[in-house]
């Protein structure tokens, strides 16, 4: 289960199981990772150089960037997600970083190939099957999908995620026959883009035994630990999904 640690962090009770990499979801204690300077700031509490940091400028679509050595330090424009698999020619590995509000972002390892990845999924992004387009660049690089283990992190959950009719059909044609990531309550429509991306990490080959997630983190539903583009009450601000090798 995706857990609070005693650093505010919230980190995968799976990923940890690999002492090989560091990975974890920020809180609102950490400040908005909007910020340049906050996210150096915080890579580097946790012995992060920022100059290994990859990072994006996102546009909610569903364009996957494989990194390279020399993206190391860099800000990387229009993509939603970074996959990278281990060199060792490359010395001082990238961490590979997303933020949001309350889109989902989703951390991958494959342990087998050394594949790590971190995906921005917003609700376009899901619509165009972000996280299927991240699990085929995977085993483009060596992954098998069954080795594959993705973390799911602090997102806004259908209980507060109201939409539009036109959206909620949108999805229902997209993800045909998924319980509960549609729902009605009255004359309002509701959808879980959570539950969306797991569908198709499912339906991509991914064991669901390899899928962390957990059912309380909704980032509307906690003000006191998270940002939420949709809560009106406060100044936007985003937490940050970010995932290396040690």
């Amino acid at each position: 289960m995706v857990h609070k640690t005693h650093q505010g962090l919230y980190q995968s009770s799976l990923l940890s199981e690999n002492q090989e990499i560091i990975h974890g979801f920020t809180a609102k204690i950490h400040g908005s990772m909007q910020e340049f300077d906050t996210r150096n700031a915080f890579l580097v509490s946790l012995g992060i150089s920022p100059d290994v940091q990859v990072s994006s400028k996102q546009v909610h679509g569903n364009s996957i960037h494989v990194v390279g050595c020399q993206d190391k330090g860099m800000q990387i424009d229009d993509v939603d997600g970074f996959i990278y698999k281990k060199s060792t020619s490359c010395k001082n590995l990238p961490v590979l970083a997303v933020h949001v509000g309350d889109c989902v972002p989703l951390l991958f390892i494959d342990p087998v190939s050394e594949i790590i990845g971190a995906v921005h999924a917003g609700w376009k992004g899901t619509k165009e099957h972000i996280a299927k387009e991240a699990i085929q660049t995977c085993v483009r690089l060596g992954a098998k999908p069954s080795d594959i283990q993705v973390a799911i992190g602090p997102y806004i959950h259908s209980c507060c995620y109201q939409v539009d009719e036109e959206r909620a059909m949108m999805f229902e044609r997209e993800f045909p026959g998924a319980r509960g990531i549609v729902n009605r309550s009255g004359v309002s429509w509701f959808i879980d883009i959570g539950k969306a991306n797991m569908m198709d990490l499912r339906s991509s080959g991914v064991k669901e035994s390899n899928i962390d997630y957990n059912e309380q983190l909704c980032t509307h539903c906690n003000p006191i630990e998270f940002y939420s583009y949709r809560r009106k009450s406060e100044p936007f601000g985003e937490i940050m999904g970010f995932i290396g090798f040690t």
